[in-house]
């Protein structure tokens, strides 16, 4: 495609009509080759259907014959006397001349294959037959049968053997009739001598061990016992009752065999008789009219394409001149001479297609200006889009925006309006250039039904330039200042107006339907970044305000901790202790001669100890004292162990670079996300070791708390949309979020967990009192 993309048009049509001549000539020519080879195919196919007719005419002879020996044997049940014998050999051979068959001696043989009795040509009587040739095996096997050639009793001719075996009544086998045929006396080949197949068509007839039995003109009479030219194939064939047809020829044959020409072979076997019949010609004369036919066409084929070319050549150079012509005044139309093209006056398609490049012509330069127009609008509207992009905050992209557009029209002052729908009221939120221009008390009056209000009330662009239109214009004519006009624009999202820009303009321009347009689509990208941002600010706030309520829920948390923790050891821990002094002072004055209330009052006493640890157990759970007596890494070393030995899981803990104190509520948040994993190490993992990493940085505070336990699907418990989530991750995320730090889980089932919490040293809300005085602290889940 490249090459053809390379070639000069005539070079590149010339080429294509050749290649398409050639190829429809191709195809034609193709058609008629594989019409002769259908032809040539259906010679083959008549070789060897009068391969099988010659083969099953002959067949047909052999198997008389064959018949009329059996015949003659079956129909006595012992052997025949000498006269009895004669009688029956002549009338065989008389029987086997009707059918053409010369018969050189019938003989009567004994079971053990000795010649008992013959008849005319040679004396064998006393020999034992099978001797001769495969005529063993066919007495041996005691059926009726030809044999191969073989040469004759007491002489070289060579014959070939029918055999018929003789049994008793009983069926057993006692001798056999045989009759000696002369191949070439006999006339098996007057059989296929009326077949003519031109100057070189002959008819062989092959025995199983590939010896020619006879063969008609034009070939040469066979010499005694010839091998034909494919004995084992032929074989094979018999052997398997196979015809077949194919061209062959003599270069592997023997020495001493004619040479030929490459042959049409057609080869059909015998069903009574182990031989074969084989046709042959020569491929030259049994395909002369095809090969004839194909010349005739390559050279009718060569012909038509060099007489179609000159056509098509001539053709052509009557159409490359005003194709020449077009394509310079396209080239010319390319540099933007839209003027340049020349109709051709022809009433042919070529004069049409001059006619049709000239209105296109006219269309392109009416099509251009509108695109050039275009062009600018969308390179306008994307710098509005990339300049409104730029920034979330209200007044900057206002401020932005506005700039632009006065950088687009030329214009020197422009400002917004926007509308507060809470407060009903319609307030200017930017201006840029004279901000005296706009300050219109009328625009802010959500009463008004000035220019700016019409616009927001129907949401449509307004050109205005008459003093009743706008105050401001009224004014600016009262002090003879000229009148300046402006358009005002709807910035709108979706259907719902959100403001009105202003934006001044000069007296010369002339505002067309395609700027109204322009200024509306810029309306509708200021409007979209407008309520973007105002989403965004309440998204914000509500986040805000969401952090707020947290930490404030997070304290009030803490604070009831503390007061739980300090009620129960005032109140409940101290009664305790009074009530353990009390027993102890029983048990102590009781009198000795009371062992059971002396017994009861001890197992009283080790109860309320119970309870008293119990309690001094939830008090440290609820308020953790080594936080505040020992400090972050010891308060979590000291909780982390008691609660993880207490359930046999062993604790590596591990902790660097804690040199300096930390805010309380960082302090607070750490321990608390560091107990609710240990909790959860506990409780869910099924874990036998435990390992908690502690390192102090710069800016910020690593801890990682791991375990080798059963593990889980880590994105499930924390992903939003998954139903019911894990609360203790869930808390532990929100803690560090709080102090602007993060957390993140690592597992998966049968590898065990680790948890990684980052929490800067310094954050933005660490050091801010609370309202009862005190810091934000961390929660537990």
């Amino acid at each position: 495609m490249e090459f053809m993309a390379n070639l000069a048009l005539p070079k590149r049509i010339g080429l294509l009509v050749f290649l398409s001549l050639a190829l429809g000539l191709g195809l034609f020519s193709l058609m008629g080759v594989q019409s002769l080879n259908d032809s040539t195919q259906r010679t083959l196919e008549e070789r060897l259907t009068m391969s099988r007719i010659v083969a099953s005419h002959l067949d047909e002879t052999v198997y008389h014959s064959l018949i009329h020996l059996r015949d003659a044997a079956a129909s006595r049940g012992s052997l025949p006397t000498e006269p009895e014998f004669r009688e029956e050999a002549r009338v065989l051979i008389n029987t086997a001349k009707q059918t053409g068959i010369f018969s050189q001696g019938i003989f009567l043989i004994d079971s053990h294959g000795k010649v008992l009795q013959q008849l005319y040509q040679f004396d064998a009587e006393g020999q034992v037959l099978p001797g001769y040739g495969d005529v063993e095996s066919l007495v041996a096997s005691g059926k009726a049968a030809w044999s191969s050639l073989v040469n004759a009793p007491a002489t070289t001719n060579p014959v070939v053997f029918a055999v018929a075996p003789i049994r008793d009544p009983g069926g057993r086998y006692i001798g056999a009739l045989s009759m000696a045929v002369d191949v070439k006396m006999s006339s098996i080949g007057g059989f296929i001598k009326p077949i003519t197949l031109g100057n070189t068509g002959y008819v062989e007839i092959v025995d199983m061990n590939g010896v020619v039995l006879a063969r008609t003109e034009p070939g040469r009479p066979p010499q005694a016992f010839e091998m034909s030219d494919h004995p084992g194939r032929f074989a094979q064939l018999m052997a398997e009752g196979k015809a077949t047809v194919r061209t062959c020829h003599r270069c592997h044959g023997a020495e001493n065999q004619i040479e030929r020409r490459k042959d049409v072979l057609a080869f059909a076997p015998l069903s009574f008789a182990p031989w074969g019949v084989a046709i042959r010609q020569s491929e030259e004369e049994a395909f002369a009219i095809a090969d004839q036919l194909k010349k005739r066409l390559l050279l009718l084929g060569g012909i038509i394409v060099v007489s179609m070319f000159l056509v098509v050549w001539i053709f052509m150079q009557g159409v490359m001149r005003p194709l020449r012509m077009l394509t310079s005044a396209a080239a010319r139309v390319a540099t933007g001479d839209f003027r340049a093209v020349m109709p051709i006056w022809r009433r042919d398609e070529i004069g049409q297609l001059s006619g049709a490049f000239a209105s296109m012509t006219r269309d392109l330069e009416k099509t251009h200006s509108e695109l050039v127009s275009r062009n600018q609008e969308l390179l306008t509207l994307n710098s509005i889009a990339a300049t409104v992009s730029l920034s979330l905050d209200l007044e900057e992209i206002l401020n932005r925006a506005t700039r632009k557009v006065l950088e687009i029209t030329g214009s020197d002052v422009g400002c917004v309006f926007l509308k507060d729908a809470k407060k009903e009221e319609f307030k200017l939120a930017s201006c840029v250039g004279n901000s005296n221009l706009f300050g219109c008390q009328e625009a802010t009056s959500h009463t008004a039904n000035c220019a700016c209000h019409q616009v927001l009330q129907f949401g449509h662009a307004l050109l205005v330039n008459d003093t009743s239109q706008c105050p401001v214009l009224a004014r600016e004519a009262a002090s003879k200042k000229g009148s300046t006009g402006f358009v005002s624009v709807p910035l709108k999202s979706k259907d719902k107006v959100l403001g009105v820009m202003n934006v001044t303009y000069s007296a010369e321009r002339c505002f067309t339907y395609s700027d109204f347009e322009l200024m509306h689509s810029i309306g509708y990208h200021v409007g979209l970044a407008v309520e973007n941002s105002l989403l965004y600010q309440e998204a914000r706030n509500k986040e805000e305000l969401r952090g707020q309520l947290l930490s404030a829920i997070i304290n009030a948390e803490e604070e009831e901790r503390k007061r739980i923790s300090r009620e129960l050891h005032d109140g409940c821990a101290q009664t305790l202790t009074g009530l353990i002094m009390k027993i102890e002072s029983a048990e102590s004055t009781l009198s000795p001669r009371l062992p059971a209330v002396a017994d009861r009052l001890a197992s009283a006493r080790l109860i309320a100890v119970r309870v008293l640890d119990e309690m001094r157990k939830i008090m440290r759970g609820l308020r953790s004292t080594d936080l505040d007596e020992l400090g972050l890494v010891a308060a979590i070393r000291s909780n982390a162990k008691t609660l993880l030995e207490a359930v046999d899981i062993r604790l590596d803990f591990e902790a660097q670079g804690f040199n300096r104190s930390l805010p309380i509520p960082t302090e607070t948040a750490l321990f608390r996300i560091v107990q609710e994993a240990v909790h959860n190490i506990i409780k869910h993992s099924g874990a036998h070791y435990a390992t908690i990493r502690m390192r102090m940085e710069r800016d910020k505070i690593v801890a990682a708390i791991g375990d080798d336990g059963r593990g889980f699907d880590a994105a499930s418990p924390l992903a939003p949309g998954k139903g019911v989530q894990s609360l203790g991750l869930v808390g532990m995320q929100e803690r560090a979020a709080l102090l602007a730090g993060t957390l993140s889980v690592s597992s998966t089932p049968g590898h065990g967990t680790l948890i990684v919490v980052e929490i800067p040293t310094h954050t933005p809300s660490q050091g801010k009192e609370t309202a009862d005085g005190q810091q934000n602290k961390g929660t537990d889940r």
